[in-house]
């Protein structure tokens, strides 16, 4: 019996003795590094080796820290690894480790010339009642297959699942601390890990393009929940984001002008807030595309200025009308002089160009007579209210109404 064999027929032992210990199915995880005939020609196959004996350390310490003590780690055919945890574990709790274990092989190698490896990483159920040995070589052919298309298969999944759902963080008028508006947050609500923000969805749209198709989602979502609202909430302002794919879509506007007709939603209670890299992607089409935004009644926000490479020229070219300011600089406006620096002339700016300010990330009352010294117009913060279901913003706005 060759290695190969007989590591795979021990990974078929262990996985048959984790399905008769707890009478449950077991999640894995398999990993493949890429390139290995790139290193193995021009630093050797001794060097190679070596690589991968350090990626098999990264894993065991991977394994042991989030799968817990027990859990194994094998190599398989050439540069292909498999990861047992300890006990089962759920498709979708491994699928939530797949991109911290690209972290914890991310970093460089040395004997790798170029200094990074390229990672395939799968997870797969395999179940007690079919054959062991067939799912692992199901399995790893899904590593044969593109990230991306895993990426796709799971957005579509949660799209089609109806997993998306928004969040509302509230914002406040500085002034008066009366709240003026909310900004809608995509959340996902994993039918197995529970509530998740939105990073792991998004991530995986960017990889799969599938960035408009979630936008698209998220806005509509927003858009049938903003027309439900009491008559109370009829006032707030509703912030809603929107990538560089989006603005590079020429009939996103359109799309969009579609969707708040049908749901009822005066474009005047609508802001779309977008980041400086957006901006920048191509700023011909961008800039086309927010005029015809702008033409339907809908403000429009620069978000996170301030930590990008934005050009002066397009804030005055652009059809923009807030300018939001990054949470980096307003947590420590209270004791950095070069951060109250930078603010003051994002609001100095702000006030030439004729557009309002608004301060992301407040959360102490320091912090907020800082911002009030300044001239910020509003603000967002967990001083007052992190992101909630949008049932419960009328409760929020009576509390709010009812203090002193």
């Amino acid at each position: 019996m060759n290695r190969l064999s007989e590591t795979l027929s021990a990974c078929v032992r262990k996985l048959e003795a984790l399905h008769a210990r707890h009478d449950a199915d077991a999640g894995v995880i398999l990993v493949q590094i890429d390139q290995m005939a790139r290193i193995n020609s021009s630093a050797g196959t001794a060097t190679g080796d070596a690589v991968l004996d350090e990626i098999g350390r990264r894993l065991e310490n991977f394994a042991s820290d989030e799968f817990g003590q027990g859990s194994c780690v094998d190599r398989l055919d050439g540069p292909r690894f498999l990861i047992v945890p300890s006990s089962p574990m759920s498709l979708g709790a491994l699928r939530a480790q797949e991109r911290a274990l690209h972290v914890a092989l991310a970093e460089p190698i040395v004997g790798d010339p170029n200094g990074r490896l390229s990672i395939r990483i799968a997870a797969a159920l395999i179940t007690r009642d079919e054959s062991v040995a067939e799912q692992l070589r199901v399995a790893g052919d899904q590593l044969s297959r593109p990230a991306s298309a895993r990426d796709g298969v799971m957005v579509n999944a949660a799209l089609a699942g109806n997993e998306v759902v928004i969040h509302y963080q509230p914002q406040y008028d500085v002034g008066t601390g009366e709240m003026v508006g909310v900004e809608a947050l995509l959340r996902w609500q994993h039918p197995e890990l529970g509530l998740l923000g939105a990073g792991p969805l998004v991530t995986a749209a960017r990889a799969a393009r599938l960035e408009c198709e979630l936008t698209e989602h998220a806005h509509r979502v927003a858009l049938t929940e903003m027309a439900g609202w009491p008559k109370a909430l009829a006032k707030l302002r509703v912030s809603l984001n929107i990538t560089a794919a989006d603005l590079g879509d020429p009939e996103f506007a359109g799309r969009f002008a579609a969707m708040a007709k049908a749901a009822k939603v005066d474009p005047d209670r609508l802001t779309l807030e977008l980041t400086e890299q957006a901006m920048l992607s191509d700023p011909a089409s961008a800039a086309e595309q927010l005029a015809q935004i702008r033409a339907l009644g809908c403000a429009i926000a620069i978000d996170d200025f301030g930590t990008g490479y934005s050009s002066l020229s397009l804030l005055a070219r652009l059809p923009i009308d807030y300018l939001k300011i990054d949470s980096g600089f307003t947590r420590t406006i209270d004791g950095s002089d070069r951060d109250r620096i930078v603010v003051r002339a994002i609001v100095d700016l702000a006030r030439a160009l004729g557009l309002l300010v608004v301060a992301e990330g407040i959360e102490n009352e320091r912090q907020l007579e800082r911002l009030s010294e300044l001239g910020v117009a509003s603000w967002q913060g967990f001083l007052k209210s992190g992101p909630v279901p949008g049932d419960q913003l009328l409760n929020l706005l009576n509390i709010e109404r009812r203090s002193p």
